[in-house]
């Protein structure tokens, strides 16, 4: 889960209610727009999604999702979805496919594919470590 732990101006962007596709969702989930509802994200993602989702349950189509929008002065924590060795402060990696975890994703020849999740701490580099980060 992506849960913004501070901003650097000390507010909190206020809820807002928009409808989402038909699913189940966590507090803490980055979530896209598709088809003009929310949803899930669908792959590992390189972009920075729009949303984090404010609210845990199961929505029919249609149905308001409490969210707050993504900015560059939130700092988020989450876990890293797998090991990963060459991550440390200061690199951007992805967010892993669902929206709940971030991801060190690598190319054919081993090179980084950079997302745009900077990390800022990171407690370890193994599979479940907590990180700290923001988006840029």
């Amino acid at each position: 889960m992506f849960i913004p732990i501070k901003s650097t101006d000390g507010a909190m962007t206020p809820f807002e209610y928009i409808e989402a596709a038909a699913g189940t969702y966590q507090v803490g989930q980055l979530l896209n727009v598709t088809d003009g509802k929310l949803a899930a994200i669908a792959a590992d993602q390189a972009t920075t999604p729009p949303y984090v989702c404010m609210q845990s349950g199961t929505v029919a189509a249609g149905e308001l999702l409490a969210v707050t929008r993504v900015q560059g002065k939130y700092t988020f924590e989450t876990e890293l979805a797998a090991a990963a060795a060459a991550v440390k402060v200061g690199t951007k990696i992805q967010v892993a496919s669902g929206g709940l975890k971030a991801k060190y994703v690598t190319g054919a020849s081993d090179a980084a594919v950079p997302g745009t999740f900077e990390v800022v701490s990171l407690e370890g580099t193994a599979a479940g470590s907590m990180i700290r980060g923001r988006f840029v």
